[in-house]
């Protein structure tokens, strides 16, 4: 009966974060949308849904964003775009069915993780936190 109390609680989570269209534990998501947020007018190639989009943080001249895809799909997809020249020669994103997620260009590596991530072990490898949402890994 524990079991099957807490497969209905666990349900009943899934569906109130599926209602709020944010990917779980993603803080990012969760700010209101400022003149920043907005994504280049190149990336509408990428296929994501602009009104997501939120500016992470800007190192060395690329910036990072996270969004959700244009595509209908599970509630907690995520996607981190790389912005890597600030003039659409380029650019990269990645996305998953939630995060973490990582892609990388141009010698730089970003992963979308969620709120509280323990980022103890990337970071003895090479990765900074940018966002709280953010890892940033130069090669």
């Amino acid at each position: 009966m524990r079991r099957m109390i807490l497969s209905v609680v666990t349900g009943l989570a899934a569906l109130m974060l599926a209602a709020c269209g944010a990917p779980e534990g993603v803080g990012a998501f969760e700010e209101e949308a400022a003149p920043r947020d907005a994504l280049p007018a190149y990336l509408k190639a990428a296929e994501l849904d602009t009104a997501s989009s939120r500016f992470l943080a800007e190192s060395d001249g690329v910036a990072f964003y996270a969004a959700k895809p244009a595509a209908d799909g599970a509630a907690s997809a995520a996607c981190i775009v790389i912005d890597g020249q600030r003039d659409g020669s380029s650019w990269v994103v990645g996305c998953a069915e939630k995060a973490p997620v990582a892609t990388g260009i141009d010698g730089v590596q970003a992963m979308l993780v969620t709120d509280g991530f323990d980022s103890s072990e990337l970071q003895q490898d090479g990765w900074r936190e940018l966002h709280p949402n953010l890892l940033v890994k130069r090669l």
